[in-house]
């Protein structure tokens, strides 16, 4: 019988549940801030160095712990408690950053105190991120895990556009240290979004190993899986080839366009815009079981509106029509890279088992480490080329790979993730009814949709799928 919701309320269908609302709220708020903070960060580097060598130093020093502390961030994020660990690190990054907005309250700030913080916030960010991502599916019934994947992206491109405008335009009245300490409220707002989410079924992992076990374990799961292999592999082309085009961004709006520093809001501002109607897209998006289709309709439309925002000058028109070209095209590249990035995430969730679901979204996220190896050739490349060319040819170096990926793997082109049957239940709302002795865990598994995969077989490729109750009945609230 076809559904008679309107399209926004299929959008934010997620949302119609209570916990993932709590976890909404929270998640838009830590980003908000996170968002706002990463502008004054660059912009009081540069101003306590006046040396533009200071932003790299910055950036890689965010970069490196998602290389060297995601994966073991993947490990906590299974042993214990998602919810309490990300209390936890919230309240670590508020507390230093209430640290470093009053040093330059005081105008105590030293360059070596900003390093140490961003330090701080990547490892951070590095042990939370997969306790986050592993989090979602557990928040919401199995039918509505795409929607909410969708829209927790799709909140992390608004505050791309809401964050960094704030920042700039308060720093003039408010100085920016007053503006860095409204950030710590943000934070802690984000924190006590997590009170309301239940404390039972957060935890994945049912016995502990060695730390080194499990961390390998989470390895040796995804060399296992050729396709969560091929997904991941294929995800990585992202912050080699598209992420590093935000950094030159400078370059099209001083020297490319002509247009003046507004021109650089504008460009991020695009891409943020094409982000979020892209998440939006992608939320609607979960009963299309070709997911293969849409991972390459996404790769087409951003490698393709790339390259015409690259060339937009050299087709004949004036500067202010050029920019309108790059810009409106740029923005139209973030909209097939999200479609691309949340298909792609989505079906990582759907395929993962729930045991090592933290394990194998930090070996994602360890992708984002690689973004300074495509960062320097492609900036090294625009001093020798120009960025136009530049980021022509690497636009249409990422297509190229991207479809290389789906030419050699059958099991990329055929990919189908069958959208998961209407479930009454989320997995954390069961197990609370489980540990208050109000259901069965029999009555978990059919209310969670569970029995229901287990008797008429996987939707999805067969991957070992255990219980998330069982373990909360053991250990408690961990």
């Amino acid at each position: 019988m076809p559904s008679t919701r309107s399209p926004v309320s299929q959008t934010f269908a997620a949302l119609r549940e209570r916990d993932f609302a709590w976890y909404f709220v929270g998640h838009t708020s830590f980003f908000l801030a996170m968002q706002m903070n990463q502008l004054l960060r660059g912009y009081l580097a540069f101003e306590l160095t006046n040396a533009a060598v200071a932003l790299g130093l910055i950036a890689v020093t965010m970069a490196l712990p998602m290389l060297l502390v995601a994966p073991l961030g993947g490990v906590i994020a299974d042993r214990y408690n998602k919810r309490t660990l990300l209390m936890a690190v919230q309240l670590f990054v508020a507390a230093v950053n209430a640290v470093l907005a009053g040093l330059i309250i005081a105008d105590l700030i030293e360059f070596w105190h900003l390093l140490a913080g961003t330090l701080g916030l990547g490892v951070s960010i590095s042990i939370a991120m997969p306790a986050r991502q592993a989090m979602v599916p557990a928040l919401v019934p199995q039918h509505r895990m795409m929607n909410a994947i969708s829209l927790q992206m799709g909140s992390m491109n608004l505050t791309r556009i809401v964050g960094p405008a704030a920042g700039g335009l308060l720093i003039a009245p408010l100085g920016i240290g007053v503006v860095w300490a409204s950030g710590v409220v943000l934070y802690l707002v984000a924190v006590a979004a997590l009170i309301p989410l239940p404390r039972f079924g957060m935890v994945a992992t049912r016995e502990h190993a060695s730390f080194r076990t499990e961390l390998s374990d989470g390895f040796r799961y995804v060399a296992n899986q050729p396709l969560l292999r091929l997904l991941m592999a294929a995800g990585m082309m992202m912050p080699l080839f598209a992420f590093p085009v935000q950094m030159v961004l400078p370059v099209f709006a001083e020297e490319v366009f002509e247009q003046g520093p507004g021109a650089l809001g504008a460009l991020m501002a695009a891409a943020g815009i094409g982000g979020l109607i892209g998440a939006l897209i992608a939320a609607n998006l979960e009963r299309v079981s070709r997911k293969s289709i849409i991972l390459l309709v996404g790769t087409v439309i951003m490698s393709i509106s790339y390259v015409v925002f690259a060339q937009s000058t050299s087709l004949g028109l004036a500067r202010p029509s050029a920019f309108a070209l790059g810009l409106v095209m740029f923005g139209v590249g973030n909209v097939g890279g999200m479609l691309f990035m949340t298909t792609n995430d989505s079906t990582i969730q759907a395929l993962v088992s729930d045991e090592l679901r933290g394990r194998v979204m930090s070996l994602l996220m360890m992708s984002f480490g690689v973004m300074p190896l495509g960062i320097l050739p492609l900036t090294l490349a625009v001093d020798q080329f120009g960025a136009p060319a530049t980021v022509a040819v690497s636009s249409t170096l990422m297509l190229a790979s991207l479809l290389l990926f789906f030419a050699l793997s059958s099991r990329l082109r055929h990919l189908r993730v069958e959208a998961l049957a209407h479930a009454e239940l989320s997995p954390v709302q069961a197990a609370a009814l489980v540990a208050d002795g109000k259901i069965s865990r029999e009555d978990a598994e059919r209310l969670t949709g569970r029995r229901s995969q287990r008797a008429h077989g996987a939707t999805t490729p067969a991957i070992p799928d255990p219980d998330p109750i069982e373990p909360v009945m053991q250990r408690g609230l961990d």
